[in-house]
């Protein structure tokens, strides 16, 4: 029995760690003929790159690990699909994530 509880606490554990890990947000700029696009989550704003799969549109609703740099697999509730990105800098105010958007996609 104590083993069985130690297991179930063990895959709580797990689940509760990745779910920690995936943030929401939604895209809210993304211009045709530029690869990079930004998210809007509780933390601030991502500057991120696309790197594959489902092209997000404006509007969407996308989870994922947004709070480290690197290459990400992120979901697109959407759509109801998988995204490749790299997270190009993220937790930045409205101003900075503009600024640097625009030095990426003049």
């Amino acid at each position: 029995m104590r083993r069985i509880i130690k297991i179930c606490g063990a895959s709580l554990l797990l689940c509760f760690s990745l779910s920690a890990a995936a943030s929401k947000g939604v895209v809210v700029l993304y211009k045709s003929g530029c690869s990079h696009y930004v998210v809007e989550t509780t933390m601030g704003y991502v500057l991120l790159d696309w790197f594959g799969g489902n092209d997000p549109s404006v509007g969407d609703t996308l989870v994922g690990d947004y709070e480290s740099y690197g290459m990400k697999d992120i979901y697109n509730i959407t759509a109801d699909a998988e995204t490749r990105a790299w997270i190009e800098d993220f937790w930045l105010s409205k101003s900075r994530v503009l600024e640097k958007y625009y030095e990426k996609c003049n």
